[in-house]
């Protein structure tokens, strides 16, 4: 087990965050593919008609296939479906430099393509607040313009949230939300986190309850307030037999306090499961966190139409499958594990059916959003695509957002640091910043 206190100290960002490159749009026309086993397969064989939204690496990538053919294309944007209509996941920012204070806060918000109108999910108002208070003692300080490239590494004033998406399930959106200020002769230090399932459609924080029921929500309570003292108990054994590390965990063990709203929704082999995060807090005050083993659930009433979204994966890890009426979509891992190769392969009778190449893409996978049943109309394929340009079109202002990938692991003990480019062995996608219109 490893503990990794979150800096309350992060490098100062010219323009208060770091500028990254947009993925480049893959647009691709292509008017007749072969297959990656065209020799055998049956002459002629038409390719699948087939339209789906694919979710890997750092992209989703649009892909339509046909009787003209095969298009691909891909753009940094975060998406999710519900009741048939499609969401976007996005972030806007605020916040203020100068020379010696740093002020920055993420809001998170979901936008319905069709009906172009946003919904904030979640923002946290204490950085406002503190630059308020901050800009009335300090009336004479100037911010930074923001073409100066003067940069201060470690101002005395950090106030900082963070909002890391952890995945989206459907109607559903897990999160953390990370929060250090650190005042120069203010108030004391705070330094707090905490995981949040939030409504795309409303902006409603969920409860277990209202995910689960009751009956199961007691019962993964119970279990994940055994798995913490089971945890806890071990840490101490550990401790008690010489081990420098748990010796040193020790010291922080009583801070942490069961909290049942402090959770995320994941998956383990296509099966809801609850992860809890356990706040806590270090010697020195800085914000810990332990992570619960996740713990699955039986199958809520909306859970179907998010299990179609989800890969199955083979024995040996080597490749994932989604498995549609009229087709499969398959991706295979490449040799080093970091990229894969999505085909599109027909049903048949015959016993090697026929692949069609789409693209290589960054791994890992995450989720398939079949777009025929019922088939995209006029409007809505037009609101897609406004998504895709707009997500392509901005400045470059992104955020990694991270979703992570079943199996989860069998105990995380780890705390992480609060950065806000930071990547773990979650799942990455970007969810893109921009002004709300």
């Amino acid at each position: 087990m490893s503990f990794v206190p979150q800096s309350s100290r992060t490098r100062r960002r010219t323009r208060l965050f770091t500028r990254a490159a947009l993925a480049v749009v893959a647009s691709l026309a292509v008017a007749s593919l072969a297959g990656c086993r065209g020799g055998d397969s049956a002459p002629g064989e038409a390719l699948p008609t087939a339209e789906f939204l694919f979710a890997a690496g750092d992209s989703t990538y649009w892909v339509r296939s046909g009787g003209e053919g095969m298009r691909v294309r891909s753009a940094p944007i975060l998406l999710t479906q519900v009741d048939g209509g499609l969401y976007e996941i996005f972030l806007s920012d605020d916040g203020a430099e100068y020379p010696d204070a740093s002020f920055a806060t993420v809001r998170l918000w979901a936008r319905s393509l069709q009906r172009r109108d946003s919904v904030r999910l979640f923002g946290d108002t204490s950085v406002m607040a503190a630059l308020t208070r901050w800009q009335r003692s300090h009336p004479r300080e100037a911010e930074i313009d923001p073409n100066d490239e003067f940069v201060t590494d470690d101002p005395a004033t950090i106030v900082q949230d963070e909002l890391e998406i952890l995945d989206v399930h459907g109607p559903y959106l897990t999160f953390e939300h990370l929060l250090n200020m650190d005042i120069d002769g203010g108030p004391p230090h705070r330094h707090e986190g905490r995981r949040f399932v939030v409504d795309v459609r409303t902006g409603r924080v969920q409860s277990l309850v209202d995910l689960i029921g009751q009956p199961e929500a007691t019962r993964v309570s119970t279990a994940a307030r055994a798995s913490l003292a089971h945890l806890t108990d071990s840490i101490r054994t550990a401790a008690s037999a010489g081990d420098e590390r748990a010796a040193a965990a020790v010291e922080t063990l009583d801070s942490f306090r069961f909290d049942s709203t402090s959770f995320g929704l994941t998956d383990v082999a296509r099966v809801p499961a609850i992860a809890f995060m356990i706040p806590g807090r270090g010697v020195d005050g800085e914000a810990l966190a332990l992570h619960l083993p996740a713990i699955t659930v039986a199958e809520p009433s909306w859970w179907p139409p998010v299990r179609a979204t989800l890969p199955v994966w083979a024995a040996d890890s080597t490749r994932v499958r989604w498995d549609r009426p009229a087709y499969d979509v398959v991706a295979r891992t490449s040799a080093e594990g970091d990229a894969l190769a999505l085909l599109l392969v027909a049903k048949a009778a015959t016993p090697t059916p026929r692949e069609w190449p789409v693209a290589t893409v960054e791994a890992p996978a995450y989720q398939l959003i079949s777009l025929e049943s019922p088939p995209l109309d006029s409007a809505a394929r037009s609101a897609l695509a406004r998504a895709f340009d707009l997500s392509t079109a901005l400045d470059g202002l992104v955020q990694r957002a991270s979703r992570r990938t079943p199996p989860p692991a069998p105990v995380r003990t780890h705390l992480r640091t609060a950065r806000f480019d930071r990547t773990t062995r979650a799942h990455p996608a970007r969810a893109s910043r921009h002004r709300i219109p």
